[in-house]
Parts: C-alpha cells; sequence; structure tokens
C-alpha cells in the first residue's frame, strides 16, 4: 500500500509539479474529466479555468479539507456547479518517479441533475494529474545505428561509436564536432565519422535533464550519409541512445 504524505511533503511534491506543468494548453488537446460530463456542457473557457483552479488545488490543498466549489457564473437554469475534495494521498509504487495518487471526489450538478465523476488520479511525467488529459505516448526511436545504410558494422565498431556518440553528447557544446573512425577495429574497409551536437533544450517535464540533436556524417568506401537522431536523458544522466537506458 503506498504510504500518505505528509503535508509539508505533498505542498514541496506540489510545488515542483506546478513548475513542471507550464506547458501551454496541452492539457485541452486530450480527453479530461470534463469531457465526461453528460449533465451540463461547459464552454472551452469555463473548462479551462476549472480545469487550471483543480490543477493547483490538487497540487496545494491537503486531504479531507472543506470542499471546493467552483461554479460557471450562469444565470438560473443555466448555472453548472461542481464540488470537489481530496483523500487518501500517496506515492505511487514506482516511487523513484515522484509520482502522487490522490482520491478525488467530484460531483457536478446542474439544474436538478447531478453526476458523480469521482475516481483515484495520479501525476504524470509532464507534472500534469490524468483527469486534465492522458500524457502522449513517448516517442519511439529505433535502436542506435539501425539507420546506417552505407556500411555494415561489426561488434566492435557498434560499441566503439556508441561511446563516441554518448561522449559526444555528454562532453561538447553546440556545434563542436568529434572525429570518429573504424581503424584498429577488424573492419578493412574504412569508415569516418563526426559527430555534432546541436539544439540542446530542457526534456519537456523536467527541469534539470537535457536533450540533444546529434548529427552523424559517416563518409565510407559506398559515400556519404548524413542522420540526425534526437537524444534525450533520464533522471540519472542515461541517454535514450545506450542499450541499458530505463525510460520513466
Amino acid at each position: 500500500m503506498p504510504s500518505t504524505l505528509s503535508r509539508p511533503a505533498l505542498r514541496l511534491l506540489g510545488a515542483t509539479l506546478v513548475g513542471l506543468a507550464c506547458l501551454g494548453n496541452a492539457a485541452a488537446q486530450t480527453p479530461t474529466i470534463l469531457d465526461e460530463i453528460t449533465v451540463a456542457t461547459l464552454t472551452p473557457l469555463e473548462k479551462e479555468m476549472l480545469l487550471n483552479e483543480l490543477f493547483n488545488d490538487l497540487n496545494k490543498d491537503d486531504d479531507d479539507q472543506e470542499a471546493h466549489v467552483w461554479d460557471n457564473g450562469g444565470d438560473r437554469g443555466m448555472r453548472v456547479k461542481v464540488t470537489y475534495n481530496f483523500s487518501n494521498s500517496g506515492m505511487t509504487e514506482h516511487s523513484l518517479k515522484a509520482h502522487i495518487c490522490r482520491d478525488l471526489k467530484f460531483v457536478v450538478t446542474a439544474g436538478d441533475k447531478s453526476q458523480d465523476l469521482s475516481r483515484r488520479t495520479c501525476s504524470q511525467n509532464s507534472g500534469r494529474w490524468d483527469v486534465q488529459g492522458k500524457d502522449p505516448a513517448p516517442v519511439v526511436y529505433p535502436p542506435f545505428l539501425s539507420d546506417v545504410t552505407i556500411a555494415k558494422l561489426n561488434a566492435k565498431e557498434q560499441t566503439s561509436l556508441l561511446t563516441a556518440a554518448v561522449r559526444t553528447l555528454k562532453d561538447e557544446e553546440d556545434g563542436k564536432t568529434r572525429e570518429w573512425s573504424n581503424k584498429g577495429l577488424g573492419n578493412t574497409v574504412p569508415l569516418r565519422v563526426t559527430l555534432t551536437p546541436s539544439r540542446t533544450d530542457a526534456k519537456p517535464g523536467s527541469y534539470h535533464r537535457t536533450c540533444r540533436d546529434l548529427t552523424m556524417v559517416l563518409d565510407g568506401k559506398s559515400g556519404k550519409q548524413e542522420l540526425t537522431r534526437r537524444s534525450c536523458e533520464n533522471r540519472y544522466g542515461g541517454l535514450d541512445i545506450e542499450p541499458d537506458y530505463v525510460d520513466e
């Protein structure tokens, strides 16, 4: 069973998630808890306002506090009221991801109709909660070097070139080129490769982890080939082009 978060811990994690969630209106692009409402119709602006309030309260409000009440300010007959509060907060089983889950009591009332949309909700890698819309599936790239077509690399070449690529991504400044060759690696057909990092940026949903473009220009007997691969690191500094990389 997940352990209950202390009030200070919840607020600290909530503050972190608030920072991670400033990603524009991405939540509006996928179905949210508000798209399940059948007793009333909310405008896009009303949905945005309610989701923002819900997000802020999910991150800062303690369990079992007085329920929050939101309404759209509509006239009688057009008024929509939403009542919600939280309980049973705790870390997910995969706590290294620093995700938390909370029981959300969420009731929508319009006229003489009401709808209970309560459920357990959990934070996501982006910093949003799943009631705001699920994160998109992570981009899956083919195995590193699998798209090399002008040369057939043996195991030693693949290991050596991968090492050079990792060192380039971790050590070189944008625009600075590192050179590699297969000399002494058991292949009689010479191959030279230049590796250049660029477009360094923060990984979505992260303060410190980074993504970079790696451009490889391969020059061999069969001609030249240029490949560019976007590579991101995990919280432990591993790059997704490394065989033992574990996605979060």
